[in-house]
C-alpha cells in the first residue's frame, strides 16, 4: 500500500513540475516573441531613418549643386563672356587652353616663364588675363601686357574662344580630372566638401553644368584642329613624366630660343617651386575670387583651395572613382570621341598625337 502511494505521489509531483515547465515555456516563448517584434520594429525604425537620411543627404546634393550651377552663373555672366570671346587676338598671342583642371595653370607659369615674365605679381592672373573673367576683373584684353607674347588663360572650347591667335591646348585622362575638379569644386564655391557626391556631381558637371561643357566634346573640338600649325596638344602626363622635353616643344611654339628663360621656366614650373610656402599664394586664384565673390554671394569668404595644393595634381587618381560612375565616363568616351578619334580611350589618343608629333618633328 505505501509502495502504491508513493508512486501516486510521485506521478503527482512530475505532473506538476510538467505544468510548470510548460508555463514557463510558454512564458518564454511570448518573451522570445516580443523581442522578435522589438527587433523588427527596431529594424523598420532603423530603416525609415536610414531612408529619410539618405533623402535628406540626397536634397542636400542637390541644394548644393543648385548653388554651384547659381555661383558659377553670377561668376560668368553673359556680357563677360560675350567680351572674351568676341576681343581680337594679335597674331603673336598664346592662348593655355584647358578643360578645368587639366593644368591650366601649371601651362600659365611655364608659358609665362617662356615669355622672360618674372614673380613680381601678386596672383598669376594678373598677368595671364582669364579671357571671359577678364571684364569681371577689370582687365583690358587689348592691351598690352608685362612682357610678349601676350598670354591669356581659357577654358573655352574651340567653338566659342577667340580667333587669330596660337593655342596651347592641355589634356588630361578625364577620369584624373574629374576627381580633381570634384575635390576643388566645393571649395572654390563656399561648400563642405561632402556636400556633393560622385553621383549627382557627374550628372551635373559632366553633363554639361560646367561653362566649359562637358570634357569629351572640349576634348572632339580642339582634336579637329589638331593639325593646325597654331595648335599644340600637350598632355598632362607628359609633363609629370618629363617636364623639360615638354617645356622645349612648348619654347618652339612660341619662337622661344634663349636657353635662360627656358631654364627659368624649368626651375619655376615644378611642383615643388609652385607648392613652396612662399610661392603658393601666386597660385590659388585669389586675385579672380576676390573680384567675383560678392557676386557669387561669399563677400567674407577668402578663396577655399589652392591650385597647387598637396595631393593635387597627381597620375591616376581615377582610380578612386566608383566603378558604376567609371563606367558612366568611359561610355561618354566611346560614344562621343571613338568615331572620330579613332581611339578606344584617352591612352590611345596620347599614343596617336604623340607619334603624329614625332612624325611632324622628323620633316
Amino acid at each position: 500500500m505505501s509502495l502504491w502511494c508513493g508512486a501516486r505521489e510521485d506521478t503527482g509531483a512530475l505532473t506538476e513540475r510538467l505544468d510548470e515547465a510548460d508555463k514557463e515555456l510558454e512564458k518564454l516563448r511570448a518573451e522570445i516573441n516580443d523581442a522578435r517584434q522589438e527587433v523588427k520594429q527596431a529594424r523598420e525604425e532603423a530603416e525609415s531613418a536610414q531612408k529619410a537620411a539618405d533623402e535628406d543627404r540626397r536634397k542636400k546634393h542637390e541644394v548644393a549643386m543648385e548653388l554651384i550651377g547659381l555661383r558659377n552663373y553670377y561668376m560668368e555672366p553673359e556680357d563677360s563672356k560675350i567680351y572674351g570671346r568676341e576681343f581680337e587676338p594679335r597674331s603673336s598671342d598664346v592662348f593655355i587652353v584647358t578643360y578645368p583642371k587639366c593644368g591650366t595653370t601649371w601651362m600659365t607659369q611655364i608659358c609665362h616663364m617662356l615669355r622672360g615674365g618674372s614673380m613680381d605679381f601678386d596672383e598669376i592672373t594678373e598677368v595671364v588675363p582669364w579671357d571671359v573673367l577678364a571684364k569681371q576683373c577689370g582687365q583690358n584684353l587689348d592691351e598690352d601686357q608685362v612682357c610678349e607674347p601676350r598670354l591669356f588663360k581659357s577654358h573655352e572650347s574651340w567653338e566659342t574662344i577667340a580667333k587669330g591667335g596660337k593655342y596651347v591646348y592641355v589634356a588630361r585622362n578625364p577620369l584624373d580630372a574629374f576627381v580633381s575638379f570634384y575635390r576643388f569644386l566645393p571649395g572654390y564655391m563656399g561648400l563642405a566638401s561632402d556636400d556633393i557626391d560622385y553621383d549627382i556631381f557627374t550628372e551635373a558637371i559632366f553633363a554639361g553644368a560646367s561653362h566649359s561643357g562637358t570634357i569629351w566634346n572640349h576634348y572632339l573640338g580642339w582634336y579637329q584642329q589638331r593639325d593646325s600649325p597654331n595648335v599644340l596638344w600637350v598632355f598632362f602626363e607628359d609633363l609629370q613624366k618629363d617636364l623639360e622635353k615638354q617645356i622645349l616643344r612648348v619654347a618652339d611654339f612660341m619662337g622661344i630660343t634663349d636657353p635662360t628663360r627656358i631654364s627659368q621656366a624649368l626651375e619655376k614650373s615644378t611642383f615643388a617651386y609652385m607648392s613652396a610656402a612662399e610661392n603658393k599664394h601666386h597660385f590659388d586664384d585669389h586675385f579672380v575670387f576676390d573680384h567675383v565673390k560678392e557676386k557669387m554671394g561669399l563677400k567674407d569668404r577668402s578663396v577655399g583651395v589652392s591650385k597647387v595644393r598637396m595631393g593635387g595634381g597627381k597620375v591616376g587618381g581615377g582610380k578612386e572613382i566608383p566603378d558604376h560612375i567609371k563606367e558612366c565616363l568611359n561610355g561618354r568616351w566611346t560614344s562621343i570621341l571613338a568615331t572620330p578619334t579613332g581611339c578606344a580611350n584617352y591612352n590611345e589618343l596620347r599614343e596617336k598625337l604623340a607619334l603624329q608629333a614625332k612624325l611632324n618633328d622628323e620633316t
